[in-house]
């Protein structure tokens, strides 16, 4: 991020969008909030509220990318890297950086989950951008361990969704505990990780129902 103006108004988004969601915000009140007399100096520094979404994203997704690719690579070295826990392990670690202690909150956490919906945000498209290719690779062996799994074609970029929703939301689920309610954060980070860790690779690797089956090869036929 270049400049000190663009830093601040960049955090202070990150901090309004986490707490009152993306359509909750005006690009006004956010540089009111970072101390700018002019009405519109985020939109003279990004443009639109989605280009400073990104500008968010990327803001934290730099050091996240870095050390997922480094993560990606360790668990290649010892044979991990196509294997469900290591690549929610990929995913999961790089982003709980980025989570508060109490007396420390963050914002990032729960700022991915409002945004990340956001058509023409960079979640909305992996291969766009280099700060994205960590996740973009993880998504795609995700899909191929999958279809090595025999998990139909249909439900491979759903279980995809399902996995990083799953993980993200806990994680900002944490955050605002953290924030607000740090007495009601009981497990310590580690054991709360690994819980994460077991509930979406289990998640990630259910076996398809007869049930769920049937509802494919009923469409199919229809």
């Amino acid at each position: 991020m270049n400049g000190d103006t663009a830093t601040r108004l960049v955090e202070t988004a990150e901090r309004l969008f986490a707490e009152r969601g993306v359509h909750g915000v005006s690009l006004r009140e956010i540089g009111a909030e970072a101390g700018q007399r002019n009405t519109g100096a985020v939109r003279y520094h990004f443009g639109t509220k989605a280009q400073l979404l990104d500008a968010v994203f990327e803001h934290r997704m730099v050091a996240i990318n870095a050390h997922r690719l480094a993560l990606l690579e360790e668990l290649d070295g010892c044979g991990r890297g196509h294997e469900l826990r290591g690549l929610a392990e990929a995913f999961l670690y790089p982003l709980a950086e980025m989570l508060g202690e109490p007396g420390r909150p963050s914002w990032y956490l729960r700022f991915c989950v409002h945004a990340a919906y956001v058509e023409g945000t960079a979640p909305r498209d992996l291969e766009a951008q280099d700060w994205t290719r960590g996740v973009a690779i993880i998504s795609a062996r995700y899909q191929q361990v999958l279809a090595e799994a025999g998990i139909p074609e249909q439900l491979r970029a759903e279980r995809w969704s399902l996995l990083s929703g799953h993980m993200t939301h806990a994680l900002a689920d944490r955050e605002l505990l953290v924030q607000h309610w740090p007495r009601r954060v009981t497990t310590p980070r580690a054991a709360f990780l690994a819980n994460v860790l077991d509930t979406a690779v289990a998640l990630a690797g259910a076996p398809v129902s007869d049930h769920t089956a049937q509802h494919i090869t009923d469409r199919r036929s229809a």
